[in-house]
């Protein structure tokens, strides 16, 4: 059972072995991630913000590494091409589910932006909560959950859930709000931790 509230924390120690691991990681990295984090709060124009939906329908369910691989190479047919141009060269890139990536690509160009994860989990073909997320904590928001595997397993690790639930809009919200009072309880922001928690399995602190 997660606590409640940070006085119930007992059961996160952190005199164990793996807080030590989470701290040393954290103390590590800590000036990457905030450099990493700075960048995200740059200001972006309507096609640099077009290219970050982009980045984030690429990295769904794939990673973010083939996703900046790919976008590195689309060039401009994102925005100019048909759905069949883009289908072309997002093959010719070796990306991942090409035909349904397009689709989302081509479909979000008509979609107006709004800075609001609701609107844009109903909106974005290819977007939900967690897509939402990155998309917003790219362009500079804060203080949201990107609960993609690497971070659900660490909130498995520590205790923070028992299991990895079905993710819709609801236990989307449940485990942010978790991973939330984790974050108090070790005085590091939520995206920090985010950062924290990923590069811990992946090895790296990308986008």
């Amino acid at each position: 059972m997660m606590p409640t509230s940070i006085q119930q924390s007992k059961q996160w120690k952190k005199s164990s072995e793996k807080w030590k691991e989470l701290y040393h990681h954290y103390e590590k990295h800590k000036k990457a991630i905030k450099e990493r984090l700075q960048e995200f709060k740059q200001v972006r124009d309507e096609k640099k913000t077009f290219r970050e939906i982009c980045f984030c329908i690429l990295a769904a369910n794939t990673s973010s590494k083939m996703a900046s691989r790919v976008m590195n190479g689309v060039g401009e047919v994102i925005f100019t091409g048909s759905e069949q141009e883009i289908r072309e060269r997002l093959h010719a890139l070796s990306c991942r589910f090409y035909n349904k990536r397009a689709e989302y690509i081509f479909l979000a160009r008509n979609v107006p932006i709004k800075f609001e994860r609701d609107y844009l989990a109903e909106n974005i073909k290819g977007f939900g909560y967690k897509e939402s997320s990155h998309f917003l904590r790219n362009m500079g928001h804060s203080d949201y959950a990107i609960l993609d595997k690497h971070v659900l397993r660490a909130m498995q690790e520590f205790g923070i859930i028992k299991k990895i639930p079905t993710m819709n809009k609801k236990n989307y919200l449940i485990l942010e709000k978790k991973l939330k009072l984790f974050s108090k309880y070790l005085n590091i922001s939520m995206d920090e931790l985010d950062f924290v928690l990923w590069s811990r399995k992946s090895g790296e602190i990308l986008k």
